[in-house]
């Protein structure tokens, strides 16, 4: 007979999963009494919300399901912050929240809460478990759920006297907390479809989601790129789908934080490809960049994304990485057959042009992104990252300027994550926990944290948490003493600045410094970047407080 808590703790061992995130409360005191007698890493955060979010970029860079835990109620609201992110971008956390005894629950206790009913918007699937068998049978439900076909996150309720309680039930041994846990293949007859299609097509182009990461197909994209002499753009979470510095690869497509050859290229596209993208507003700018009257081949294991906002020539649904594979076998195979030397070299002729006109982009905006001037443009920063950060390095960028910014000028050197951005929930929270988790994933590899001022309030106090649990990341604030988007959106359609600036003079390295790292504030252009090679080589985590320019524009298109 072991506690009930003990046998979930073993099933996170035997899963695979090392690190838990969480925010300690009495009802869950069994967990984590059983939690000190494991092998497994519990890091405190300071808010179920960023615990959340730190189990989500633990998910994303273990390729393992992030695991967070928390009180009933309250707890659970702020769990449904990490968790809507997890959601939108399809990233397997499970949620265990510490009920109250089960014959207290309803009558007024504190903090109670129907948790289920909280977090099931955000998750795949949700329980309460009644017994402690029930409880390690729904633990194991949720760990296949979340990892078994498209990711999602879970959740599962641990009423406190349930957790108390004895069990005999052993976790089964088959279940495991890795992802993707299967690889269906793409059906051959649609294959041969989407290969004739290429044969067919002078200007093709890929357009790459983060599916492509989730799915590791990587190297099976980059493969095909270069067999098929075809360019890929990314969506902003597609980034590290290609290396950036790869030939073949334009950037990325969209509204925000674009590259025009990337744009340009859709445009004038003959054959579409959509690997792992959901052709969302951003990346499609509005539904207007793919053109209609061209064939799209669209592959994605999600049923629900497959065909959504473009009516495919061809729909796959299967595994990217398979299905990548065997386009890549089909265009091999016909070239043997049709020898068509003309058309092969006339792609790899387009291709050579295509990166001649990124470089030439690129040489564009070297003024701003080399600039001295003082306020410190953003593209600078961005600029300095680029040229400073190794190429193993993850960029955790959070959203709005900085992710624009970084969108469009910060170059993954190598396939795989390299760059992530909160696109599932389009939160500018998001930066820093995600960085954390990230971090704890990856102990091996720079993390650095890229966010706005505006970003960097939200869960600053978890620079006490980085500092405590030696996770050494380096964290740049751009920052402009506003809310740099909100401040143009409002200027631009209504002529008014409303509730958009901060108290002038916060200093972020200061504050990072009470918080146990080190920090410092930078208003000299050429000091960006040797500071953040010095942070690099850090043993504690690092604030930089760069003061930027506070009508730096960023590349958006907008209506």
């Amino acid at each position: 007979m072991v506690r009930t808590t003990d046998a979930i703790a073993a099933l996170f061992e035997q899963a695979g999963i090392e690190t838990v995130f969480g925010f300690p409360c009495e009802q869950m005191d069994p967990y984590y009494a059983s939690l000190a007698e494991s092998d497994l890493r519990h890091v405190l955060a300071r808010s179920e919300a960023s615990a959340a979010l730190m189990a989500d970029g633990y998910a994303r860079a273990a390729r393992t399901v992030g695991v967070v835990d928390g009180v009933s109620g309250p707890g659970a609201a702020y769990m449904g912050v990490g968790l809507c992110e997890a959601s939108g971008a399809s990233s397997p956390v499970l949620a265990l929240t510490g009920g109250n005894d089960r014959e207290n629950r309803g009558n007024g206790v504190i903090q109670d809460g129907d948790n289920e009913a909280i977090l099931e918007p955000f998750t795949g699937t949700t329980a309460d478990a009644e017994t402690p068998d029930r409880a390690i049978e729904h633990v194991e439900q949720a760990l296949r759920a979340a990892t078994s076909g498209v990711p999602c996150p879970a959740q599962v309720n641990l009423p406190e006297d349930v957790m108390r309680e004895e069990t005999e039930r052993e976790p089964r041994g088959d279940v495991s907390a890795d992802y993707p846990r299967s690889r269906p293949e793409p059906d051959a007859e649609a294959i041969s479809d989407a290969a004739e299609l290429l044969a067919e097509a002078e200007r093709p182009v890929v357009v790459a989601g983060e599916g492509v990461l989730r799915a590791g197909a990587s190297d099976a994209l980059a493969t095909f790129a270069e067999t098929a002499d075809v360019p890929v753009v990314t969506s902003m979470n597609g980034k590290g789908a290609v290396a950036e510095t790869a030939p073949y690869a334009l950037g990325v497509v969209g509204r925000w934080g674009f590259c025009q050859v990337a744009n340009d290229a859709v445009e004038d596209a003959d054959l579409v490809f959509g690997f792992g993208t959901r052709f969302g507003e951003l990346t499609s700018v509005g539904w207007s960049l793919v053109p209609e009257d061209v064939p799209l081949v669209h592959v994605d294991l999600d049923p629900e994304w497959l065909g959504r906002n473009y009516e495919p020539t061809v729909g796959i649904r299967a595994d990217l990485r398979a299905t990548i594979d065997a386009l890549t076998d089909a265009v091999r195979d016909g070239a043997s057959t049709r020898g068509d030397d003309a058309a092969d070299a006339k792609r790899a002729d387009r291709i050579e042009a295509l990166a001649d006109d990124r470089r030439a982009w690129r040489e564009d905006h070297s003024d701003d992104l080399t600039s001295d001037t003082e306020p410190i443009k953003p593209q600078r920063v961005v600029g300095e990252l680029n040229d400073r950060l190794p190429a193993d390095a993850v960029l955790v960028s959070a959203t709005s300027f900085p992710g624009f910014f970084s969108g469009a000028f910060y170059e993954t050197e190598r396939p795989g994550l390299g760059y992530l951005q909160a696109r599932g929930s389009d939160g500018i929270n998001v930066c820093l926990p995600q960085a954390l988790g990230v971090q704890a994933a990856l102990p091996g590899r720079p993390v650095v944290a890229l966010s706005g001022d505006g970003g960097i309030g939200y869960h600053i106090s978890d620079l006490e948490t980085a500092a405590r649990e030696d996770l050494p990341i380096t964290v740049v604030v751009t920052n402009n003493e506003s809310l740099g988007s909100s401040k143009m959106s409002q200027l631009g359609t209504y002529n008014v600045d409303q509730s958009t600036d901060f108290h002038e003079g916060v200093d972020y390295s200061q504050v990072a410094r009470g918080f146990g790292c080190a920090g410092e504030r930078i208003t000299d252009p050429g000091r960006v970047g040797p500071a953040i090679e010095e942070s690099l080589d850090a043993e504690v985590p690092t604030l930089l407080d760069v003061q930027v320019d506070p009508y730096a524009a960023p590349p958006v298109l907008v209506d």
